[in-house]
């Protein structure tokens, strides 16, 4: 690079720009707190990528859009940079003006990162080394670049967005919230020309077909196929951005892309990828299987991994459709266990509807919703598919008579080849956090018969794809053995913390 620096530089905290040859590898290194050693984090978890010509090998893929978009505006290679932490002292200097940084878990307010914490104690690792990045890119500018901004954007922006306190906290100069790619270019002329710009800038989304391809591989091979969600949840930070689906033009250059860079499977994202092609809630089951042939016939892509499905866009395919999207995700790469995210929430249909939900049970019954659940969830299983479930503990509003009711559907599918993930409801402005010592007895008996079928099936599911992608054996078996060890942690900690609860 250069002494001068570039004049815009995008980077992300060390959990988001690791090379990752799995989602779950992402997902596995985003849950860790910092009980976790953080040699570990560093050399086993979240390993570093190598950096190609001095830039990010892999990087998130809303960078990789801010990139693409900017590029597309005009701004050149030499204008606008990706790396890594470890390499910002290469590209800022006194030609810099801008530093953009992508965050997930700014603040460890999360869903996720709260129940993380909250069974195991310390802090979530995202927060803590997006924490270090900003400090580091604060330091850096002091000394190199006193007149550049930094700019705070990505999936976990909203944990800044609303209060000015943790804004000054991070030292940020803006917060963009939200897609941006309708005004990035303008927002970036106007920070590198030195103009005033409100602390808080909300970001503007373009149409699908406007969305501009990758010019770079994308964090686990990421690669966007729809956009927004539409259902309403008010549990949810997409609920409300309706959805749209990308080209298959577009999704076959991001894919080709990835390849290029050696991937050796790419993930196929939505907020429910049952749904892509269809029409508002409508699904289209010929829309998905034609775009999941096409990608069949790029040279060198084994394992496709998708992320998130609704129970009742499950129910708008046929068996042999579920089938049909299983062996294509699948093809020659030899997975027995492909899994998908599906957002149960909870099998009380009233407490759903209480809580934003409704939308999800698109016609279904209150007393109806869990079994339908468990119907389209053992359709799935029957097809070949590893489910992952999520359930939330203590929406507002939830009685212990909604916590039975929950508890009781985990108990009648233990014996299926299912996984259960509890996750502490936390509201997604951040104002309200169901804190451990709000959980009850019951909440911790219904985790505990979670993590029993966790136990059981996250391990071979893990395995499973690692193999499909070709991770070394010596690798699979370290993280095996780290798997181990965790389980054993968290059955300790369970037990502890389902003895210490209220009743």
């Amino acid at each position: 690079m250069t002494a001068d620096g570039r004049a815009i530089v995008l980077t992300a905290d060390r959990t988001l720009m690791a090379e990752y040859a799995l989602l779950f590898d992402g997902m596995l290194a985003a849950s860790q707190t910092t009980l976790t050693p953080r040699p570990m984090m560093d050399w086993l978890l979240a390993p570093r990528s190598a950096p190609v010509n001095g830039r990010a090998k892999v990087a998130p893929l809303g960078l990789r859009r801010m990139e693409a978009t900017l590029r597309a505006a005009g701004f050149t290679a030499e204008d606008v940079v990706v790396v890594d932490d470890a390499h910002l002292h290469e590209v800022i200097g006194p030609k810099t003006r801008v530093v953009g940084v992508s965050v997930g878990e700014p603040c460890g307010l999360g869903m996720s990162s709260t129940t993380m914490t909250g069974v195991t104690g310390g802090a979530i690792y995202p927060h803590v080394m997006t924490r270090r990045l900003l400090r580091k890119v604060r330091a850096l500018l002091g000394k190199r670049a006193p007149e550049a901004r930094l700019v705070l954007g990505g999936p976990g922006a909203w944990q800044l967005a609303a209060d000015e306190d943790r804004q000054r906290a991070a030292s940020v100069d803006h917060v963009v919230s939200g897609y941006a790619e309708g005004n990035a270019t303008e927002v970036f002329r106007a920070l590198v020309a030195g103009e005033e710009l409100p602390a808080i800038i909300e970001g503007q989304g373009v149409e699908a077909e406007d969305i501009p391809p990758i010019c770079g591989a994308s964090t686990m091979g990421v690669v966007e196929i729809s956009r927004g969600c539409g259902l309403g949840c008010s549990f949810c930070t997409i609920g409300r951005e309706r959805m749209q689906h990308l080209p298959v033009e577009t999704i076959m250059a991001d894919a080709q892309t990835n390849l290029a860079a050696g991937m050796g499977g790419i993930a196929a994202l939505s907020e429910d990828c049952f749904r892509y092609g269809g029409a508002g809630n409508e699904t289209d089951p010929a829309a998905l299987i034609d775009l999941l042939e096409r990608l069949r016939q790029l040279d060198d892509l084994r394992l496709i991994q998708t992320d998130h499905a609704n129970i009742m866009s499950i129910a708008g395919f046929s068996d042999q459709e579920l089938t049909r999207v299983r062996e294509l995700l699948v093809g020659d790469s030899g997975a027995e266990l492909p899994w998908v995210n599906v957002g149960v929430e909870t099998a009380s249909g009233e407490l759903l509807a209480r809580s934003g939900g409704e939308a999800k049970m698109i016609g279904a019954s209150h007393d109806e919703w869990g079994d339908i659940c468990a119907a389209q969830l053992r359709r799935l299983i029957a097809a070949g598919w590893a489910p992952m479930v999520s359930i939330l503990v203590g929406l507002p509003g939830e009685t212990p008579e909604d916590v039975q009711r929950t508890l009781a559907w985990i108990r009648d599918m233990k014996n299926e080849r299912v996984m259960i993930f509890p996750v502490v409801y936390a509201a997604i402005d951040g104002s309200e956090t169901l804190t451990r010592a709000a959980l009850t007895k019951l909440h911790w008996r219904l985790v505990r018969e979670c993590y029993s079928l966790n136990f059981k099936w996250t391990p071979r599911m893990y395995a499973d794809n690692q193999r499909a992608v070709g991770v070394p054996s010596a690798r699979r078996t370290l993280l095996q053995a780290l798997g181990i060890a965790q389980v054993i942690e968290w059955k300790t900690l369970l037990a502890w913390r389902a003895a210490g609860a209220r009743a």
